[in-house]
């Protein structure tokens, strides 16, 4: 298995954002609701977008409260080209908001500052969880609660176990140290958070199969080694044929409080 799974973000176009944000939107609006950002939030409301990457938690949260809620977001991420790609989508849509480079493990702002600290699919890409959890506990107010989505079963990991059973997934896949409920908890409680909520969440996504077989290609590349690209596409159009896919996706909500 290859171990370069960092991505070039400057080369993301604005399609592939939004076939992203397809599958990783129901986990991150299921992690809203159980901090209590929608369907309403509090006036008061002060929202990291932490890790944001092309904002789609900011997104969500303005489509649902409008863009006069009162709400503030500031979308932080490490990649200057996320950045910008979330600062363009602010100034599109005039929202109550700002993008900023932010490095999850050493957060550049102050203390007990925001009522939320969001993360969609962000976590198990820094190498350093434990200080992530720390450097969101230090911002957040007393209060204020931190979520997270991990995945547990992204859809196209069990197509290719079908394919390769000996292949394994790497952790940034299937959560690596946050896969399970208790070493969440555990995790959670060691940085001092309280309240915590683990909620599995599960879906279903369907694309045709030759968007889907489009996009796997570059991640194939990166996560296959002995095993071919060529062998995986024509088994799936073998058993699937050229119609439309649907994969069920499994992830978790993930939310707490800092008491």
């Amino acid at each position: 298995m290859s171990n370069n799974l960092k991505w070039d973000y400057a080369k993301f176009s604005s399609e592939d954002n939004v076939r992203m944000e397809e599958y990783t939107s129901p986990p991150a609006r299921a992690m809203l609701v159980q901090a209590g950002l929608l369907p309403s939030a509090p006036e008061s409301a002060l929202v990291l977008d932490n890790a944001c990457g092309a904002a789609i938690v900011t997104s969500l949260l303005f489509e649902a409260l409008g863009k006069t809620s009162g709400l503030r977001v500031v979308c932080g991420d490490l990649e200057e080209a996320m950045v910008k790609t979330a600062a363009d989508r602010i100034a599109h849509n005039g929202w109550n908001a700002e993008a900023r480079v932010a490095d999850a493990q050493a957060l550049p702002f102050p203390d007990n500052h925001f009522t939320h600290n969001m993360m969609n699919f962000g976590i198990q890409m820094i190498p350093d969880i434990p200080l992530v959890l720390k450097e969101s506990f230090r911002v957040l107010k007393s209060g204020g609660k931190v979520g997270i989505t991990t995945w547990t079963a992204p859809g196209w990991v069990t197509s290719l176990q079908s394919v390769f059973p000996s292949w394994a997934p790497p952790p940034l896949f299937v959560s690596g140290p946050l896969a399970s409920k208790g070493a969440i908890t555990s995790l959670l409680s060691a940085t001092g958070y309280v309240g915590i909520e683990v909620q599995p969440v599960s879906f279903e996504y369907t694309e045709s199969m030759s968007r889907y077989l489009k996009y796997m290609r570059p991640l194939l590349e990166k996560v296959l080694v002995e095993e071919k690209p060529e062998t995986y596409e024509a088994y799936m159009r073998e058993h699937f044929g050229d119609g439309d896919l649907t994969m069920t996706w499994e992830a978790c909500a993930i939310t707490a409080e800092k008491p």
